[in-house]
């Protein structure tokens, strides 16, 4: 919406540029301007908060990227460790089964000899004594018998101890289980919170980008705005200043006109007057009082110069200053530009009669490019302010700056003086580009 009211504001001022003069003005489009290059600075300002913004997000998704795939290589040692204790927990649970079957099948045997023992006693031990044909070998068989048995005990008690052991091992394998399923979880739930981080990141960037995108194109039209309104104020100012540059020329040459028009009357009527009073004399009458008198036409006043250059111009481009430029010093305006000099040359500046010693000042920022004896001229001052521009300041009594040094719009260049002719005051001169310009039609 903005957008099309700035268009037809334009448009609006482009018709008005074709309008009288009188009627034509820059101050309402120059607000216009004020306001689209506040909307474009107010633009900025928001774009760098959001590319700050964006780059966060980037950052924080590259961290949680990060942050991911340390937990999926977590995830991934602890799957390993999960399947190797799995594995020997699988492995002693086999031992465990297969320790339960040999303590079974070797009570069994224990069993079934104590069962014998405790039924035949003593039996048969002297059985064996008894019928043995070799005392000897029925007692070396019954050490033997002995040594079976005690060796069938022992073994029982050696595989309770390998079970209960196996079976230390098994709960502790299966703590140790216990407790990496219980890390894997939360180790699964840490990714899944980081996956939904990232995802939100992802959309807060992806949101912000678009933002941007249309903020970037936003500013790109306010930026076109600006520079063909901008072009049209300057349309403006320069039809402005030509309309007026048209309108002094109009008023000089009907000042001219006028002055040459009374001028002609007033000789017309000293030459009437004169006729008038020769012929008294050849009558041998009194010369009528009329005629004793010359008529005596009157130039204009002198214009007066008294808003002197002061600091409000710093900071600007000189081309800028048209319409709005502030002369050097105070005084009247006894030459002006284009008009004829009495040595018989015309003025390509202004010439500003003024008491001696008043402070000249800049016009404008620039940089001192001469400051010395000008012919013709007597001292002068010769400033660039850059795009082309000069300016140039003689019949100085005194010079206050150097060749190559800075000066500010207002800033004291040196007094005034008089030219070489005689005349007290300062001759200022405005060009561009080598070509004279009229400074009265820069001035404000």
């Amino acid at each position: 919406m903005k957008r099309y009211l700035l268009l037809a504001l334009i448009a609006g001022a482009a018709q008005a540029a074709n309008t009288d003069s009188s009627t034509l003005s820059v101050a309402p489009h120059q607000q216009d301007l004020k306001n689209v290059r506040k909307e474009i600075d107010s633009l900025k300002k928001d774009l760098a908060q959001k590319q700050t913004v964006q780059k966060e997000a980037q950052s924080a998704i590259k961290e949680s990227e990060q942050a991911i795939t340390q937990t999926r290589q977590a995830l991934a040692t602890l799957e390993q460790k999960q399947n190797r204790s799995e594995q020997q927990l699988a492995d002693l649970r086999a031992q465990i089964e297969k320790s339960r079957k040999s303590l079974a099948e070797v009570r069994g045997r224990v069993g079934q000899m104590l069962v014998r023992q405790y039924k035949n006693g003593q039996h048969d031990a002297m059985k064996l004594m008894l019928n043995a044909s070799d005392p000897n070998q029925s007692a070396r068989d019954l050490t033997y018998y002995q040594h079976i048995a005690r060796a069938e005990q022992q073994l029982v008690q050696q595989l309770i101890d390998q079970q209960k052991k196996l079976e230390t091992l098994s709960a502790q394998l299966e703590q140790e289980l216990a407790q990496l399923n219980s890390l894997s979880n939360r180790k699964s739930q840490e990714k899944t919170e980081l996956e939904q981080d990232k995802t939100q990141q992802v959309q807060q960037l992806n949101k912000v980008a678009g933002e941007i995108k249309q903020g970037q194109s936003k500013l790109t039209q306010l930026q076109e705005d600006e520079k063909r309104l901008g072009n049209l104020i300057a349309q403006i100012n320069r039809e402005i200043q030509r309309r007026k540059a048209e309108a002094a020329r109009k008023a000089a040459e009907a000042r001219k006109a006028k002055l040459a028009a009374a001028r002609e009357a007033a000789r017309k009527e000293n030459e009437r007057r004169r006729k008038l009073a020769e012929q008294a004399k050849k009558q041998g009458k009194p010369v009528p009082e009329e005629a004793k008198k010359q008529v005596v036409v009157k130039e204009e006043p002198a214009q007066k110069v008294d808003d002197v250059a002061d600091d409000s111009a710093a900071g600007r481009a000189f081309a800028s200053l048209q319409g709005k430029l502030k002369m050097p010093v105070a005084g009247q305006i006894a030459g002006s530009f284009g008009k004829m000099r009495r040595e018989g040359t015309t003025w390509k500046g202004i010439f500003i009669r003024t008491a001696n010693g008043q402070a000249v000042h800049s016009v404008a920022d620039g940089t001192v490019v001469y400051a010395d004896e000008l012919r013709g001229f007597g001292k002068a001052v010769i400033i660039d302010h850059g795009g082309n521009y000069m300016t140039v300041y003689t019949g100085l009594s005194v010079i206050g700056k150097s060749s190559g040094s800075s000066v500010k719009a207002g800033e004291t260049l040196g007094n005034t003086g008089a030219l070489d002719n005689g005349d007290a005051g300062l001759y200022f001169e405005i060009r561009h580009l080598g070509r004279p310009l009229n400074p009265q039609a820069w001035a404000r």
